[in-house]
């Protein structure tokens, strides 16, 4: 494991994220909490009205009650609307049953159920307390709705499309049979904002372009090798073809890949199987966030294998032996484990995207062993990454 490069404090700037986001409800915001060696996002999704209001959340993987602390957060900042029958937290997903995702299940669904509208996971059943625990809160509420996705799914929430990437259903078929790593059975998530539910087109039967450049990010949960390589060939590039047949039918219009995203939460902690250079050149993201804890003694996340991935995926270096010039907060990679060049935690990483916008990039402050829990305080003065 090499350590990342601390961050100059002269590229981040002190702002007020609450009012970032009250002033762009077409913003999509991905909280990639520090838990240490742990995964726990949440997803604050777009308004419903263009003129702002309360938001819906999506919560993927809930290590710590910092998931709590952060649901908290946001409906005391009027950001989620709040209340027994709101279903503001409108989708909660647990990837797999490892406790350094699932640890904080239970209590989430014990003191937000009433505001769960959806959960899923993937189906594969486990002998630790915490996957038990989580049934037994979701089978005490019949009216929840409750689901093993697999690749191909696409959910919408208001504008916001939610696609499952993995795991592939030849793996969903294999948990009971011949079995797959518990860490291939991980839901990975493509998340759209805004998407058409139909194509549109004009008077002349022409496709209308929309959303183009819509904001997306890629969550991949604890996905290895062996869920990539389903995923690749899942969700393949699409080719543009200029031959007379094509055209003559007004197919194969795309150069179009089904995988891009700006945003990637890189798989299993940046382990060496986590992710593979394909992958990276087929997400191209213009932000890499990865969750690890500082000085992981017992795991060593991130692994120097995934970290040269990334970095090659986003400067590439030709032939071998050549100095990488660049460090990794210069490449958009970020850690939850990242300090400051004063030896300050930066801790949770916020990705803010939005249609036709370069994303920003937010740091809350937070450190595990210090500060376990989040408070209004952290999003009110958090600091900013200033380039990239």
């Amino acid at each position: 494991m090499a350590a990342p490069a601390p961050i100059p404090s002269e590229q981040l700037a002190t702002g007020d994220l609450l009012e970032e986001l009250r002033g762009r409800p077409e913003a999509l915001a991905l909280f990639t909490l520090n838990v240490g060696d742990g995964d726990a996002q949440v997803v604050l999704l777009p308004t419903a009205e263009p003129d702002g209001g309360p938001r819906r959340a999506v919560v993927v993987d809930a290590y710590t009650r910092k998931t709590l602390d952060l649901l908290t957060v946001l409906t005391d900042a009027g950001l989620l609307a709040g209340g027994d029958d709101e279903s503001d937290v409108a989708l909660v997903v647990a990837t797999h049953p490892h406790h350094d995702h699932i640890g904080a299940m239970a209590p989430l669904l014990q003191e937000f159920g009433t505001r769960v509208a959806e959960f899923w996971d993937p189906g594969y059943f486990h002998t630790i307390g915490a996957f038990h625990q989580m049934m037994r809160e979701i089978e005490e509420r019949p009216d929840l709705l409750y689901s093993h996705p697999a690749s191909g799914l696409r959910r919408w929430i208001g504008r916001t499309a939610v696609t499952v990437l993995a795991p592939s259903i030849h793996l969903r078929n294999r948990f009971d049979t011949y079995g797959v790593a518990l860490n291939d059975s991980s839901i990975s998530l493509r998340l759209d904002h805004p998407a058409a539910r139909v194509t549109v087109r004009d008077d002349e039967g022409a496709v209308v372009e929309q959303h183009a450049r819509a904001a997306s990010v890629v969550l991949g949960g604890d996905a290895q090798t062996l869920s990539w390589s389903y995923v690749l060939t899942d969700f393949p590039y699409l080719m543009r073809s200029n031959s007379p047949s094509a055209e003559a039918i007004a197919a194969a219009t795309g150069d179009r890949d089904l995988l891009r995203a700006q945003v990637f939460k890189v798989s299993h902690h940046a382990s060496k199987r986590g992710v593979n250079l394909e992958l990276l050149e087929r997400i191209r993201p213009q932000v890499t966030v990865i969750s690890c804890g500082p000085n992981s003694s017992r795991y060593h996340f991130p692994h120097d294998l995934a970290q040269e991935i990334l970095r090659e995926a986003r400067q590439p270096l030709a032939g071998s032996g050549s100095d990488r010039a660049s460090k990794d907060w210069e490449l958009n990679i970020f850690y939850t484990s990242d300090t400051d060049t004063d030896g300050v935690a930066l801790g949770t990483v916020v990705s803010v995207v939005e249609e036709g916008r370069r994303p920003q990039v937010w740091r809350l402050g937070d450190d595990p062993p210090r500060e376990p829990r989040l408070s209004i305080a952290h999003l009110a003065d958090a600091r900013r990454h200033v380039r990239g």
